[in-house]
């Protein structure tokens, strides 16, 4: 049982927070510079997932799909059309 006169956890908690509020910033800069270099990308983006914030949230997070990696990574190298094709599937379904 953890001593209530130390937990260990609790700054671990506050670095947690911190981090996830530092992804949730990156993901809303990272729409906001789609918008300007790649709005076809964005626009995407937000019909798919029909608000900023979720789009902004796939948009970093690594996913088994892109090998571990996220769509802003691939973005970054160059792999537009990998992120272009998984949007268009999670959009209109694999059959489409």
């Amino acid at each position: 049982m953890i001593s209530s006169d130390f937990n260990p956890l609790e700054p671990l908690t506050a670095d947690a927070a911190r981090l996830y509020a530092d992804l949730e910033d990156t993901g809303r800069r990272a729409m906001e510079a789609l918008r300007t270099i790649d709005p076809v990308v964005s626009e995407e983006l937000f019909a798919t997932f029909e608000s900023e914030d979720r789009a902004a949230r796939w948009l970093i997070s690594r996913t088994i799909g892109f090998g571990g990696r996220s769509a802003l990574e691939l973005l970054s190298q160059g792999d537009r059309e990998e992120v272009m094709h998984v949007l268009h599937h999670l959009r209109y379904g694999f059959c489409a």
